[in-house]
């Protein structure tokens, strides 16, 4: 596993998503380049206090040279505020990388099944970028992303195009408070996870909030998945 370095890094674009996610581009100053794994974490700090506040970098272990965060703005905490307000440009001091929450490169797991709520789909965008265009995984791949509304989805078109390009990936939106008219899953993660079958040799990776992790861990439980098969990050 890499060591945490400290680093600087300029804020380089951002793009608002929708009104309750934002997605920022940093690129570093210095070191000039980085190496992390997919799954891993930054930790930036916010106040001049030096309070830190942690986020899961959602690019690819590839691009070396920066690194990208999706924010859901909505709790309006610390970390969200300080982000706002940075201009382009503007400097932040970075501890780089951190975490466990990694694929294991031994691929003793026949299957890859990706569990994740809001921004928790974070980490699974680089993971799942680097397994199915830089390592060239031929394992089955599953992402189903929980969501509340339609109108808050913004990678999909991505990840659509990901399972077309890609026979090896498939792509499950989840949204909790659908209309009539939305055709695929609906309700929790774990009723759409009800409708599929389910490998005992696959590795299940989770990312999302509390009740979700806990929903999400009784499930696979039930359904006799061993412990070290499940991977969790605890988002908030």
């Amino acid at each position: 596993m890499t060591t945490p370095q400290r680093a600087t890094a300029r804020l380089a674009d951002k793009r608002v998503h929708n009104s309750k996610f934002t997605q920022y581009f940093f690129e570093l100053i210095e070191p000039h380049e980085i190496t992390f794994q997919a799954g891993q974490y930054v930790s930036i700090q916010v106040s001049s206090q030096g309070e830190r506040r942690s986020y899961s970098i959602a690019s690819t272990p590839a691009i070396s040279h920066g690194f990208e965060l999706l924010i859901d703005s909505t709790p309006q905490g610390l970390g969200t505020q300080y982000l706002d307000k940075l201009a382009l440009g503007e400097a932040v001091n970075v501890l780089i990388p951190l975490g466990l929450f990694t694929i294991p490169n031994d691929q003793t797991e026949e299957s890859l099944i990706f569990v994740g709520t809001s921004s928790g789909v974070a980490p699974f965008k680089s993971m799942i970028l680097d397994q199915l265009q830089v390592k060239h995984d031929q394992r089955q791949m599953t992402l189903y992303w929980g969501m509340r509304e339609v109108t808050q989805l913004f990678w999909q078109d991505e990840f659509q195009e990901l399972a077309e390009s890609f026979p090896n990936f498939h792509f499950h939106p989840v949204i909790s408070q659908a209309l009539p008219a939305w055709p695929l899953c609906r309700g929790r993660v774990t009723d759409c996870l009800r409708t599929h079958d389910f490998a005992s040799s696959a590795g299940y990776y989770l990312c999302g909030n509390a009740p979700m992790l806990k929903d999400v861990l009784a499930f696979l439980q039930e359904k006799g998945i061993k412990e070290e098969q499940i991977h969790h990050e605890k988002f908030f």
